[in-house]
């Protein structure tokens, strides 16, 4: 098969691409920023990044799907303006048809083709035979398993014969098991040159994954998302997860994205105070917070006091059986919360994590609230509520005061996240009825 080396044709480039959302509050929210990307002939390329860093953004810009607010993408030299023919896209949600057969799932994506009924029949049963739902054409979504449906949506992908195979996180909702077949599938299919496609881009949050599957591997950081380190995967295939080799390449890829998220000297959370300018006072922004809920951070602390409370991140990783880029969102705010040091790769308890972790439920929620009221957003919101007549706060003008303060966060979804955390704490109350968030007597002077 092709290598990845430079003499490989360009098929797609990406050049200095950005992307940004409007808010309904009028707000502008930057999703990505200086994306520079070239894709060869021969190439798995996957990208690897958090929740939140922008990367299914980025794939659908790379499709034609998406267009990029600045910045231009090329495929073989040709300006991107529209989707891409030559370029097909497998969704993480399946995204099938219900109403539909496997068959016809399938033969949904020729249509546009202008095929004749006899030449889509041929392509689907082809494709049917390819990726092993034969006996399945008949089916509905609604009797297949997790896998077999993500086997319909790669398959439907393929049928177009695209010479770029997208990939969005195909492998998060099915089960271990699945995933890890799927992944040697998919391997295999693009490894065999006399099928198709030539190339794949993909996105990932599991390192094991993407140290397995990719030949070129780029690592995201967030808000905006941008492309921090890019390195090449010197492994043979088939790669073999056993070997001291691949290993030694996912701690390499561990130290990497811990330098990244988890750096020895964190920056101190920027406090929401208040600056001048001509105009008048400007409120400062606050740090991003992250998006995880209390089960979760509590899941985490409990975890490290079982072990001792001194434990090396990858390894509570591999042993909790957890997306590392999602147990690295709870670390981020039991740290936030004073209840774990990350020195180095490892994290260890604080005396006031230990704390909440050997105290009743009762005692948890007010160290919770405690720690979460010196987290300068939470503490904004709060101090919204208590000067607000009747304690009271539409979801509009809170969705407005949080566009303000992260304006490059999704304003939506930060408020889920408020909700999730105040709601453990006792610090509000949300009323899905109105829309409105509240404190009663007991939540202004709890005992």
């Amino acid at each position: 098969m092709p290598d990845a080396s430079g003499g490989n044709a360009i098929l797609l480039t990406l050049s200095g691409v950005e992307r940004t959302f409007s808010l309904p509050s009028g707000k502008v929210l930057p999703v990505l920023a200086d994306i520079d990307l070239t894709l060869r002939e021969g190439e798995l390329v996957a990208i690897l990044g958090p929740s939140g860093c922008g990367k299914s953004t980025l794939i659908r810009i790379a499709a034609g799907l998406l267009p990029p607010t600045g910045g231009e993408v090329h495929y073989r030299g040709e300006l991107v303006v529209e989707p891409n023919p030559h370029i097909a896209l497998v969704f993480q949600q399946f995204a099938l048809f219900p109403w539909l057969t496997v068959a016809q799932n399938i033969e949904q994506a020729l249509v546009p083709l202008g095929l004749d009924p006899q030449a889509r029949s041929q392509r689907v049963a082809e494709v049917i035979n390819l990726i092993g739902l034969d006996g399945f054409e008949e089916a509905y979504p609604r009797e297949l398993s997790g896998g077999m449906k993500q086997r319909v949506g790669i398959a439907r992908a393929l049928a177009v014969q695209p010479e770029l195979l997208c990939m969005d996180e195909p492998f998060s909702q099915v089960d271990a098991l699945t995933a890890e077949t799927l992944r040697n599938e998919v391997v295999s299919l693009w490894r065999d040159r006399e099928k198709y496609p030539q190339s794949i881009f993909m996105v990932s949050h599991d390192i094991q994954e993407v140290a397995f599957m990719a030949s070129r591997i780029l690592i995201m950081t967030a808000h905006p998302g941008r492309i921090k380190t890019v390195m090449e995967n010197p492994l043979p295939y088939p790669r073999d997860p056993r070997s001291g080799a691949y290993q030694s390449l996912v701690d390499h890829i561990h130290g990497i994205i811990t330098g990244l998220y988890l750096p020895e000297k964190e920056l101190e959370v920027p406090v929401a105070t208040v600056a001048t300018s001509a105009q008048g006072p400007v409120p400062q922004v606050v740090a991003p917070i992250p998006a995880v809920g209390v089960r979760e951070v509590v899941g985490l602390v409990e975890a490290v006091m079982t072990r001792g409370g001194d434990v090396e991140f990858f390894r509570l990783t591999s042993e909790m059986g957890r997306a590392f880029t999602r147990v690295l969102l709870a670390v981020k705010l039991a740290e936030l919360l004073a209840f774990l040091e990350t020195p180095k790769d490892r994290l260890v308890l604080t005396d006031l994590g230990r704390q909440f972790v050997s105290s009743p439920r009762k005692v948890r929620r007010q160290l919770f609230r405690q720690q979460l009221m010196l987290v300068p957003l939470v503490k904004r919101v709060r101090e919204m509520l208590e000067h607000s007549p009747e304690h009271r706060l539409a979801e509009d003008v809170l969705l407005e005061e949080l566009a303000i303060q992260c304006p490059q966060e999704e304003p939506k979804r930060v408020l889920r996240i408020l909700l999730n955390w105040g709601r453990f704490a006792d610090l509000w109350t949300y009323q899905a009825a109105t829309g409105t968030l509240t404190i009663d007597g007991n939540q202004r002077h709890p005992t």
